[in-house]
Parts: structure tokens; sequence; C-alpha cells
């Protein structure tokens, strides 16, 4: 990956559609960075960018995934509002998927992020 700066700071909510060869649920953050990256030829989107600046060179991309290293721009507690993403990852430790836990204070908070509209660029 290479990484330059942006012409304007990204900043807002992203929810992106992720990678179904990984996750299932789309996911949320905060973003607040200049950064643009571009992937590398070994490298995949973690996701695709359906609201937000994600990677920040227009192609939608979102994160870095290669092999088991995960990048993203998703700032805030992206593993507790990302409850799946964090199972990955557990999982990738401990050697084995991780049963979904159900919180509904979690689930509550997803459904209004998702709802939330917020400009792209």
């Amino acid at each position: 990956m290479t990484t330059g700066r942006r012409p304007k700071r990204a900043v807002g909510e992203v929810v992106a559609a992720p990678d179904p060869a990984l996750l299932r649920c789309p996911l949320t953050g905060f973003e607040n960075h200049l950064g643009a990256t571009t992937l590398g030829p070994d490298a995949t989107p973690l996701g695709r960018v359906e609201r937000g600046f994600g990677n920040g060179v227009g192609d939608g991309a979102e994160g870095a995934v290669q092999g088991r290293v995960i990048a993203t721009y998703l700032h805030g507690p992206v593993l507790a509002r990302n409850p799946e993403l964090a199972d990955l990852l557990l999982g990738w430790v401990v050697g084995a998927p991780l049963q979904p836990l159900t919180i509904p204070v979690i689930d509550d908070l997803r459904s209004r992020l998702l709802r939330q509209r917020s400009p792209r660029g």
C-alpha cells in the first residue's frame, strides 16, 4: 500500500459493504483523516464504501486485507461497533470461528448509524 495526503480532510460517518468472503454485516465507523491510500497488488479492500470517503482515492475501497492483516480508516470504537469484525479477529487468534453474541444495545446503535445520511466524496 501507499498512502499520500488528500487535499481535503475526510470527516464523518462511514458505511462499507464488507468483502463477503470475510464478513456479512455492513461495517460502520467514523473517519477523520487526510490519508489517500492505494492498495498494492496483494491487498484487497476490506469493504466498498456506501457512505463516506474510505481510503480516499476515489476507487470506492475502504481499508485493506492481506492475509491476516486488516487495515481500516474506520475510527472510534470500531470493534464495538462491528462485532462481526471483532469476532473474526478473535477467531483468528484462538484458531476457530466464534459464535456471535446478540447485544440489543449494539444492534440498536448499528441500526441507527446505518440509517444516517452523510455526503460521499
